[in-house]
């Protein structure tokens, strides 16, 4: 079995050479961004790293962006790039260890990866690896996670040594936006983000009024 710790260390170092920064300064509570001089490309290579060891396929579509392919356009960002109600709500609920009251409405969305912690890409990796069958669907053997020369995990089947599959990181995803679509919370939030956007398009479209 894959321990927290053990994730936590794979992340760590993936990290850490992805930056190329020492693994000491790496701890769970750091943000990439301001704090360990992390880029948005930055984020491409942590996540190859992390597909390398782990048996992941880490999102590769933008949360906000994704979402709106079930909310429709507007929902989580409208056009002047800032988070709707349901945006700041999507991150708060879906990016682990990231400080809730630093996501706000109306906050740029280019803004959200500088959020970003270790504990962040730790809590990511473990929900993708939550979805690996507890049991083989061939021989209802255990799930195991086993660790290659190479340091590369693996799941398999405990009984017959099947290969095990996690849920796509984007799919994943996509299931939990239509899983949330009707509740009340969300139809709330999707209101009052329609009309968010609507004034943000109101806005970008207005004519200036020329100088006499």
């Amino acid at each position: 079995m894959l321990r927290s710790d053990e994730l936590t260390d794979i992340v760590r170092q993936a990290i850490a050479l992805a930056l190329a920064v020492d693994l000491d300064e790496v701890t769970p509570d750091k943000l990439l961004i301001p704090e360990l001089g992390a880029e948005s490309i930055d984020f491409l290579d942590i996540t190859f790293r992390l597909e390398q060891f782990l048996p992941i396929s880490i999102p590769r579509d933008d949360l906000n962006e994704q979402a709106e392919d079930v909310f429709g356009a507007g929902a989580a960002v409208d056009t002047l790039r800032r988070l709707t109600p349901l945006g700041a709500f999507l991150v708060r609920e879906r990016l682990y260890g990231v400080d809730p009251a630093k996501v706000e409405i109306g906050m740029r969305v280019e803004d959200v990866s500088s959020l970003w912690t270790v504990r962040t890409w730790v809590g990511l990796c473990q929900r993708l690896l939550d979805t690996v069958p507890q049991q083989c669907p061939a021989c209802a053997g255990p799930r195991t996670f086993v660790r290659n020369d190479e340091g590369e995990y693996h799941a398999a089947c405990g009984n017959c040594h099947a290969e095990l599959a996690a849920v796509p990181g984007d799919e994943l995803n996509q299931r939990w936006f239509e899983e949330i679509r009707d509740t009340d919370e969300v139809a709330a939030l999707l209101e009052a983000s329609r009309k968010q956007a609507a004034e943000a398009e109101a806005a970008t479209t207005q004519t200036p009024v020329a100088a006499e």
